[in-house]
């Protein structure tokens, strides 16, 4: 890769540090909503009759839920502000494509959502005294560079498919929950319904989560890890296809009308 390309990617990181950085918004989608669902978590386990917090579904559950929660409204406040400030249409004419651009603010947001993650960790470990020493150490950092490999091309998607059409936008707000319920950020997936399993099956975040909930287990067994890395890595590159064709239809479509409206 070129300097000019790193230079790039660094200013535009840069650019988006910033952004996020003073947008409330996102400070609360990254600290103060994982926190709220683990407590939710926390409050409906001891409910049940279970007085210590679960560690990997109540509480790394949690920050798993805030990275997605975090990705999704970032992907798609990113395309509306560009849209309102009219500035959509620039970045697709300019040298630099849109993927680029995009692809660089995505993996700064998805970045960015470590820090639900993080937080997680730490209230696990300092406010609930949960050891660590059980888990697979190297396993868990895999599954982690595989979840965000999985949440990068998701929010890819999610991005060219707003650039595309003023329509999806209505329909973002009803990803956030769904998603989690099928993929199992908070609970063993084998409690859903077996038609629910089945379709939870077809989502990359679904198997990333489940590599993270076994290596956190102290999964040793590396066939069942590749496994679920492996058909992660697989589905998330379908999706990943899946936005660079909806990028060529966002550039056959402004060629055409000149503009970015909804079609």
């Amino acid at each position: 890769m070129s300097s000019s390309a790193w230079r790039l990617i660094g200013r535009q990181m840069a650019v988006q540090i910033r952004v996020r950085a003073l947008n409330w918004t996102s400070l609360l989608l990254l600290v103060l909503q994982p926190a709220i669902f683990t407590a939710v978590g926390m409050l409906l386990a001891r409910a049940a009759g279970q007085m210590v917090p679960d560690l990997i579904y109540t509480v790394i559950g949690g920050g798993v839920m805030g990275m997605w929660s975090g990705l999704v409204f970032t992907s798609t406040f990113d395309i509306t502000r560009d849209r309102r400030d009219g500035t959509l249409e620039l970045i697709i004419g300019s040298p630099t494509s849109l993927h680029t651009v995009e692809a660089i603010r995505t993996l700064t947001n998805v970045l960015m959502g470590l820090v639900s993650m993080a937080v997680a960790f730490v209230a696990a470990m300092l406010l609930f005294r949960y050891s660590l020493a059980g888990v697979n150490t190297w396993a868990v950092l895999v599954s982690l560079v595989v979840i965000l490999f999985a949440m990068w091309c998701s929010g890819l998607f999610l991005a060219n498919f707003l650039a595309w059409s003023r329509l999806f936008s209505s329909f973002v707000d009803f990803l956030e929950i769904p998603v989690a319920v099928l993929c199992g950020f908070m609970y063993p997936i084998r409690v859903l319904p077996e038609w629910m399993q089945h379709l939870a099956a077809l989502l990359p975040l679904r198997w990333a989560v489940e590599g993270l909930n076994a290596a956190l287990m102290g999964e040793q067994d590396l066939h069942l890890l590749l496994r679920s890395w492996g058909i992660a890595l697989g589905l998330a590159w379908l999706v990943w296809a899946g936005a660079r064709w909806l990028e060529g239809k966002v550039h056959d479509h402004i060629r055409i009308t000149g503009e970015l409206n909804s079609i």
